[in-house]
């Protein structure tokens, strides 16, 4: 079984944070470093749900820059550094 890492990044965008994966372009934002964090992974859990479903996961990673994934990939969401700004 094989490992993808798929990285988000984190932004402070006016009054709230973005935890966003650009490639898959997939967000989530809250009050929050934590919150923003948390609604990322159920986004991303949602988006793989919906695509494991109809066997369109590997066309869809492939697509966005993850070749090579199947059904028994692991996928791994990992947290950069937060641009604060």
């Amino acid at each position: 079984m094989g490992t993808v890492v798929i990285s988000a990044k984190i932004e402070m965008i006016e009054d709230k944070y973005v935890a966003k994966i650009d490639e898959l372009e997939l967000e989530g934002e809250g009050a929050t470093l934590e919150a923003a964090q948390d609604e990322l992974i159920q986004v991303m859990r949602a988006w793989i749900e919906s695509h494991d479903g109809t066997d369109t996961l590997s066309d869809a990673l492939a697509d966005a820059g993850y070749p090579d994934v199947d059904e028994e990939t692991e996928v791994q969401l990992e947290f950069g550094e937060a641009a604060l700004s």
